[in-house]
């Protein structure tokens, strides 16, 4: 008993909480369909019981406090936990129906996904799914507060973090690619990748640090005018002549097929990229566990190695 003797009326935080985020008594007494003068009564009760002043009142809105900033990140993570077990148990309760929440690159996602996702929802049709692609960072922070169930990234992707589990799921081929016009010139002049410009991603991932690592050991310098964030750009820059592009071979396969893009060969072993998952296994409903299993068994399948 000894938590619950510690700790004050839940329903303060909450209030607290619900005023925190509308910044607002007259809101947040709304939302919760209770009345202002009783969230004005359990709030002036909670930081005299902290013995903290928790907000700012001013004529328009109210301002947290740096108490009030520091009350406000621990609780958050309480009633997220909370919310999360209320999903979980829910959902382990259900016949493989509940949400499977994805972070993904969209660049792998179009060939990582749909095969997958297809078949699992043949086998479980009831289960929903949630795939959202950003930046690093953004989907890094909703892992972290339980928004998103996995993601899927290059490797690695935590160093320092003991509580989120993280296994590499597959190593695909990169490439050199060009259109027809740059490909017909680099065999027939028999030439060398440093002779055309290349569109490289952005800097700062393992990928282009492998690739760069290599290069300085052939002792070679791309002439690398464009950067950019997305393949589906650095294909239609190829396409439209602009220059040669690397990247996956998994995410040009249809390009090559149709012979609009074209492999160039060079004089040195092009890195591989490794793509890793990282979940908490703590929070995962069983559809999630399961959908992650033929996920795996899938990347393995297609993996280099």
């Amino acid at each position: 008993m000894g938590i619950i003797e510690n700790i004050n009326d839940f329903n303060k935080y909450k209030f607290f909480y619900a005023v925190a985020e509308f910044k607002s008594f007259s809101k947040a007494a709304e939302n919760l369909y209770i009345s202002q003068p009783a969230i004005s009564r359990a709030i002036k009760e909670l930081e005299e019981q902290l013995n903290t002043k928790l907000f700012i009142r001013n004529n328009k809105s109210v301002l947290l406090t740096e108490d009030g900033e520091k009350l406000l990140f621990y609780v958050k993570n309480a009633l997220d936990n909370i919310i999360t077990g209320e999903r979980i148990i829910k959902e382990n309760s259900d016949d493989f129906s509940g949400v499977i929440r994805i972070g993904i690159y969209a660049h792998i996602s179009l060939f990582m996904l749909p095969k997958v996702v297809k078949e699992f929802n043949l086998k479980h049709p009831n289960a929903k799914f949630y795939i959202y692609s950003t930046s690093n960072m953004e989907m890094l922070e909703k892992l972290r507060n339980k928004e998103l169930d996995f993601v899927i990234l290059q490797y690695p992707i935590f160093l320092n973090e003991h509580s989120l589990s993280e296994e590499i799921v597959c190593e695909l081929e990169t490439c050199f690619f060009a259109s027809k016009k740059y490909y017909d010139i680099y065999k027939k002049n028999h030439s060398d990748i440093i002779d055309f410009p290349v569109i490289l991603p952005m800097r700062g991932y393992p990928d282009i640090n492998c690739l760069e690592e290599t290069l300085k050991q052939h002792k070679l310098q791309l002439k690398s005018q464009f950067t950019n964030y997305t393949t589906d750009l650095t294909k239609e820059l190829v396409k439209n002549d602009i220059g040669i592009g690397w990247g996956l071979k998994k995410c040009i396969e249809k390009e090559l097929k149709n012979k609009e893009l074209f492999i160039i060969p060079v004089s040195f072993r092009v890195p591989t990229t490794k793509f890793s998952i990282a979940y908490d296994k703590n929070f995962l409903n069983k559809t999630t566990e399961e959908f992650i299993k033929d996920l795996k068994e899938y990347l393995n399948e297609i993996s280099v190695n």
